[in-house]
């Protein structure tokens, strides 16, 4: 089982596979099996398999926050496909090993939850 380092207010905090709640919203699971298809250090061409998976579960507009936040070496690889908050669908959530970005479409903006 993979464990993630979540940031809350500079405390680095290993947490299990489960959704978090943080201010009342709810995050997304951990998807196993989007960890398992992810690409892994000992892969041959890592960097291209790194790319290609973002491509393939980081939609707009999580993408451009995902790239401004550093991108996979600051979010680290996604671990959930992006999740409308079950109590406002207007929140929609995207996991990654590092951290979570957040939309607000009701203000049309995307940041990083750390």
């Amino acid at each position: 089982m993979r464990r993630f380092i979540i940031l809350i207010a500079g405390l680095s905090l290993l947490v299990p596979n489960v959704a978090l709640a943080q201010n009342g919203l709810t995050l997304p699971d951990v998807d196993p099996a989007l960890v398992y298809v992810a690409p892994t250090l000992d892969q041959p061409n890592y960097t291209t398999r790194v790319q290609l998976f973002v491509q393939a579960t980081v939609p707009e507009p999580f993408r451009s926050a995902f790239d401004a936040a550093g991108g996979a070496e600051s979010l680290g690889l996604p671990t959930s496909r992006p999740a409308a908050d079950p109590n406002n669908p207007n929140f929609v959530y995207q996991r990654f090993e590092h951290g979570v970005l957040f939309h607000n479409a009701t203000e049309g903006t995307t940041e990083p939850i750390l």
